[in-house]
C-alpha cells in the first residue's frame, strides 16, 4: 500500500504553483535512462562521463565498495555502473540536480549556502556510516541523507515570507514541525517524504526520513533494518553539525552522538575514522558544488573524542539501569 505522507490535494497544489523543487537538465535524462527497461548503456554511461560530479561520486561509491582492489578505479565503466545499480545512479542524479536548485531572495533568513553545506555533509555521513554497517546501498544512502532535508528548501520557496519569519523563532525540533503544519498545511519533514515518493525512491527511504529527527525505540519498531536506516540519518545530522554548525551547535550535537552509536552497534572508537572519511569526502563537495561554508571539519580533537566517550559511558549506564 503506497504511503500518504502529505495531503495529496496540496500536494497538486504545490506542483501546480511550481513550489516544488524539480530535477532538470542532462541529468533528468540520466534519470529517465536509469528508469527505462532496457537502456542504452554506452549512451549512459557517455552522458554520466560528461558530469564531473556525477561520474565521480559513482567512482567513489565504487572504490569504497572494492577497496581491496592494487589501484583505484579512475573512470566511469559498464561494470562500475552495474555495481552501483541503476537505481542508485538515477538517485543520484536526482540529487545533484536539486543540489544546482536556488532559492528565493524574499526568503531572508533561510541561507542556501549554508542549507547545502549541511545537506551534503549528512549525505557524506550518511555513505561513512552505511560503508561500515551495509545497512543500505551507498549511493542511496548518500542521497537519503542529501535530501532528508529538501523539505526546507520547499518551504522557503512555497512561503518565503512565512518560513522567514518562522526560522527567527527559538523552537525545538518538535515545535518547529509543529508550526510548519500548523501555518502551511506539510512540515519539513513529510514534504520531504512526499517529494522522494514522488521522485520513486523506494518508501524503506522516505518513511526513514519522516522519522529520523525522532527515532523510535526498538520496542517500538519492530522490523529492524528500517529503524537501522532512520538511526543512520539521525547519526548523520548529529555528525553534519559537529561537522560545520557553530560551536553551540557542534558541542549540542555530541550527546546526540553518543546516543546513535549504540543504535547501529558502533563503538566509540568507531567515530573518529566515520568522522574523518565523511570529512574529506564533504571538502571535496564544497569545492565541486562550490559551496563557500564556513566548516569545523578539522579532524576530531582528542578533547571531544574523550567527551564522546564519558558520553557513551553515561549513555551505557543508563541503558542498564533501565
Amino acid at each position: 500500500m503506497m504511503l500518504t505522507f502529505v495531503e495529496p490535494t496540496l500536494f497538486e497544489k504545490l506542483r501546480s504553483a511550481q513550489a516544488l523543487p524539480s530535477p532538470g537538465g542532462v541529468r533528468l535524462t540520466i534519470m529517465r535512462m536509469c528508469a527505462q527497461d532496457d537502456p542504452d548503456m554506452h549512451e549512459l554511461i557517455h552522458l554520466v562521463q560528461g558530469d564531473p560530479a556525477l561520474s565521480g561520486r559513482i567512482i567513489r561509491i565504487v572504490n569504497v565498495l572494492n577497496a581491496d582492489r592494487v589501484r583505484p578505479i579512475a573512470s566511469v565503466s559498464m561494470d562500475s555502473m552495474l555495481l552501483v545499480g541503476l537505481q542508485a545512479v538515477r538517485q543520484l542524479a536526482l540529487a545533484l540536480s536539486l543540489a544546482e536548485t536556488t532559492a528565493p531572495a524574499s526568503c531572508a533568513n533561510f541561507k542556501l549556502p549554508a542549507f547545502w553545506a549541511h545537506s551534503f555533509a549528512m549525505a557524506c555521513s550518511a555513505q561513512a556510516i552505511s560503508s561500515h554497517t551495509r545497512v543500505a546501498p551507498l549511493g542511496e544512502m548518500f542521497t537519503t541523507g542529501l535530501l532528508a532535508n529538501i523539505g526546507r528548501l520547499t518551504l522557503a520557496s512555497a512561503h518565503p515570507a512565512g518560513y522567514s519569519s518562522l526560522l527567527t523563532r527559538p523552537l525545538e525540533p518538535s515545535g518547529q514541525l509543529a508550526m510548519e503544519q500548523s501555518l502551511f498545511g506539510f512540515n519539513h519533514l513529510n514534504i520531504a517524504a512526499a517529494l522522494m515518493q514522488d521522485w520513486k525512491i523506494p518508501e524503506l527511504f522516505c518513511d526513514a526520513v519522516l522519522h529520523y529527527e525522532a527515532p523510535p525505540l526498538p520496542q517500538e519498531w519492530p522490523v529492524p533494518r528500517p529503524l537501522e536506516i532512520i538511526w543512520t540519518l539521525y547519526l548523520s545530522a548529529a555528525m553534519a553539525e559537529l561537522g560545520c554548525g557553530t560551536p553551540q551547535v557542534a558541542e549540542a550535537a555530541l550527546p546526540k552522538i553518543a546516543r546513535a552509536l549504540p543504535h547501529l552497534q558502533l563503538a566509540p572508537h568507531d567515530f573518529p575514522e566515520l568522522y574523518q572519511v565523511a570529512g574529506e569526502d564533504w571538502q571535496d563537495w564544497t569545492q565541486t558544488m562550490h559551496l563557500s561554508a564556513r566548516s569545523l571539519w578539522q579532524g576530531l580533537p582528542t578533547q571531544v573524542h574523550d567527551k564522546l566517550l564519558r558520553l557513551q559511558e553515561a549513555v551505557g549506564d543508563g541503558n542498564a539501569a533501565a
